[in-house]
């Protein structure tokens, strides 16, 4: 679900009403791709931030059952290659749980900053909306949406 309203987004591209159904699927995936970044989820206001908060304990425990289960179940297994393998999966879906539970723990309400990021992102997908361009001399722009976001990013890794 957009944070940012469908009416901004069409009206930042100058967008027809017949193109509404694309804008909004490029709005999701350039909200996606921005909280993909930061590796944080960020929400309307703080009421919104505060409900998600409230679940982050529930789906760590969840997560940590899940992986208990998963975890035994792979330790029955006689094939050593083959329980190796469930074990690894069983860690990994933890991690991708914490991961995602720190996502949310670490949340923002969305500022100035991240909508435009986000807008930023969304002209570039409604403008270019095939991976080639012919015709055009190729030229790198930069990447500005990711110069609003990177004071926000958290755990930017290697």
């Amino acid at each position: 679900m957009a944070v940012i309203t469908i009416d901004l987004a069409m009206h930042h591209l100058r967008a027809e009403p017949e193109d509404q159904v694309l804008v909004q699927a490029q709005l999701d995936a350039s909200e996606e791709a921005a909280m993909q970044f930061l590796n944080r989820r960020f929400y309307l206001d703080q009421v919104a931030l505060d409900e998600a908060r409230a679940g982050v304990s529930q789906a760590m425990l969840e997560a940590k059952e899940a992986n208990a289960a998963a975890m035994g179940a792979a330790e029955t297994e006689q094939d050593h290659t083959l329980r190796c393998r469930l074990l690894e999966h069983a860690r990994q879906s933890l991690a991708e749980a914490y991961d995602q539970a720190d996502a949310v723990a670490y949340g923002m309400v969305l500022n100035p900053a991240i909508q435009a990021a986000c807008l930023l992102k969304l002209g570039h997908l409604f403008a270019n909306r095939e991976e080639v361009v012919t015709g055009t001399i190729a030229t790198e722009l930069p990447l500005a949406s990711q110069h609003l976001l990177m004071p926000y990013r958290i755990r930017m890794g290697v």
